[in-house]
Formats: structure tokens, sequence, C-alpha cells
């Protein structure tokens, strides 16, 4: 198998610059998964921490940079084998399910080993059944946010999975009905938008607003957009959108970061701030795009260590997580200080998480979805 894996055998050609994006987006929410549990506890470490802190907690934007490429990925591919018939969806459905499912699989095989294992009355363990029906950002949203967390394990990022999931599921069915990924993705911004606003008018959670489907098809629905977009827009004018997307997304996370309660509380953020990330997301991915291989930016996405993190992202995604709450406790157990216990519930995490994801990345979903692709072709 080449270096490429997976990317060499897709039916999309191989755009340079994104593997270093998704590298981005994964470590911001690496950074934020494993420093916010950490940050009450060192309020008092420094500047030098709160500088840290400051940046690290707003990493949770990696999950709709991951939206963003996943809606952009997706349109493209469909713009170029368009789905006709239901025999072409249910096509387009097996290949993401022999994609994505089975890491996602393994992944939940190896927890529910070592929970029955080890802590049979683990809440996660209990919790379960929303993880293999795909439906964890509902149960998050409107049963328990918590259910998916506790001591020992924590797999809540999985609702972003299921939100993509559903997009999945959906998209191909709403292009048929509207016969136009433009429109469509308009349909869905504003369905988003709208969403949002009536679970305020309602006072739902806040993690409703966040987590349930509808309410984050807006940062899928840009990634659609630019698909529609980008190959009408001019390599000049590229550059443009690239630094007026920069600009516009350090201003979100800027006024963010000096607001006085968490950001899924922020009224303007629950109904339209996710808008403006994901817009500003892809600006800036236009600027991407149509950059040449030459270009320094690119050439930096595309250095060996980016290529290698942003290829393993979706293994490292979903292993990154699943055992921190364990880990971090330990480290808090055997260290004298807190800042001692996060630099080595941290390395131990990150350890763990690669080691994870490159055996996911080498057995699991290469395997599966070479051989699937093998199989398609004969």
């Amino acid at each position: 198998m080449s270096s490429l894996g997976i990317r060499a055998s897709s039916s999309l050609s191989y755009i340079p610059g994104l593997d270093g994006i998704r590298a981005i987006a994964v470590i911001a929410v690496m950074l934020r998964h494993y420093t916010s549990p950490f940050t009450p506890l060192l309020n008092d470490a420094g500047w030098g921490w709160k500088a840290y802190a400051a940046i690290a907690n707003l990493g949770w934007v990696g999950v709709d940079i991951f939206f963003v490429l996943s809606g952009y990925l997706i349109a493209k591919m469909l713009l170029n084998n368009p789905i006709q018939s239901l025999d072409g969806y249910l096509k387009f459905v097996n290949r993401r399910v022999w994609r994505l499912i089975p890491a996602y699989v393994a992944c939940l095989l190896v927890f529910s080993l070592i929970a029955m294992m080890f802590t049979p009355n683990s809440k996660v363990l209990n919790n379960a059944l929303s993880l293999w029906t795909m439906t964890s950002n509902i149960q998050s949203a409107f049963i328990h946010r918590t259910a998916l967390m506790d001591g020992q394990y924590n797999l809540v990022h999985f609702w972003s999975l299921a939100v993509e999931w559903h997009f999945y599921l959906l998209l191909p069915v709403l292009l048929w009905i509207f016969r136009s990924v433009y429109l469509t993705a308009i349909i869905l911004i504003a369905v988003a938008i709208a969403t949002r606003y009536l679970f305020q008018q309602l006072d739902l959670s806040d993690n409703a607003i966040y987590s349930f489907t509808l309410c984050r098809m807006d940062a899928l629905a840009m990634g659609c957009l630019l698909a529609t977009v980008a190959p009408k827009i001019t390599q000049k004018y590229a550059d443009l959108y690239l630094v007026a997307g920069a600009v516009l997304f350090v201003s979100i996370m800027y006024t963010i970061s000096q607001a006085t309660i968490p950001y899924k509380k922020l009224p303007w953020m629950q109904l339209y701030g996710y808008t403006l990330i994901g817009l500003s997301v892809a600006m800036m991915l236009v600027g991407i795009i149509k950059a040449s291989v030459k270009n320094r930016l690119v050439m930096l996405l595309e250095r060996p260590f980016m290529l290698m993190t942003g290829r393993a992202s979706y293994s490292l995604y979903i292993w990154h997580l699943v055992f921190f709450p364990f880990i971090a406790n330990v480290a808090l157990d055997r260290y004298d200080t807190s800042l001692e216990a996060f630099i080595a519930a941290f390395m131990m995490a990150v350890s763990l998480a690669a080691l994870m994801s490159a055996l996911s990345y080498k057995f699991v979903e290469s395997k599966f979805y070479l051989a699937h692709r093998r199989e398609a072709r004969s």
C-alpha cells in the first residue's frame, strides 16, 4: 500500500494542503480536550499557562473545520458523480459505510471490552446504545449531556461523527429534490439558523443548540457552497478570500475569548456565530484550494508531520479522548502539582492516541476500505 493509503484510492483528486488543514483541526480539538479539565486547577500557574489555555480552549473550532471540509469533499464527489437513482444512493451510502464505520466500530468494540472487564458499571458503557446507533448527538442534546463521560472514559466527541453521518444520509436526498448543490446549501444554512432560533425561544439547553443535527448543518453546507463557488474564483481573488476569511475567523475567536460566559451560552453564537465560523473557514479554504503547490502556506501544510497527522485525523479524532479521564486521574494522583500532572497526562494521552490511530489507520481503515474498493471494481 502506498503512503497515501486511502487518499490514493479515493475517487477525488488529491488537493494539496487539505491534509494539513485536517491536521490543524484534529490538533486543535486534542488541545482543547486535554487542556480544559486542567484549566480550573492551574489558574495560578502564571501568564504563560493562561496564554496557552486561552488558545487551547478555543480548539473546539476544529470540529467546525472538519464539518466544512466534509461538506466540501462530499459535495464535490456528488457534483462529479451525481446520484440519479435509489441504486446510486445505496452505493454512495455503502461507500461511506466502508470508509467510516469500520474504525468507528473497532473503537467501540475495544472500549466495550475494556469497560466490561474492568468497569462493568460504567455510565458510558450503560449509555452506549446511542453510540452504536449513531444518535449520541441527540442523546447529549435532549436527554443527558454527560451520559457518555465518567471518571474512566469519555466518548462525548462522537456527537460530531453522528452529525456527519446524518448529513451523508440526507444530502443526496436533498440534491435529488432540489437538483442544485448551491440551493441545497442555502436551504440547509437557513434551516440551521431557524432551528437554533427556535431552540432559543423554547429555552432548550445550549448543548441542544450546539449538537443537534439540524443546528449544525450550516457548517457542512458552507463546504457545499465552497464546492460550487471555488471553481469560479480566480487565483487573484482567492488570496483575498483567504485574507478576509482569516480576519473574520480571528475576530470571532477573539470576541469569544473575551466573553465572560462559555461560548455555547453566547446568544449571538447560538443564533449566527456558528454560521460565521463556517463562512470564515470556507473563505480561507478558497485560498488553499486555488493555491499553487509552490505556495509557501501550502508547502507548510504539506510538511511530512502535517501530512501524516492529517491522513490519520479520523482515527486520531475517534481515539484521542476515549481513555483520557482515566489517564488524567492517574496523573493527578501520582504527581505533586497540577502542572506536572497536566504535562504527564498530555504526553500519555498523545502517545496512546497516536498508537491507536496508527493501528486503526493501518489495520482497520485502510484494509476495510481498500478491500471494499477492490471488490467493487471486480
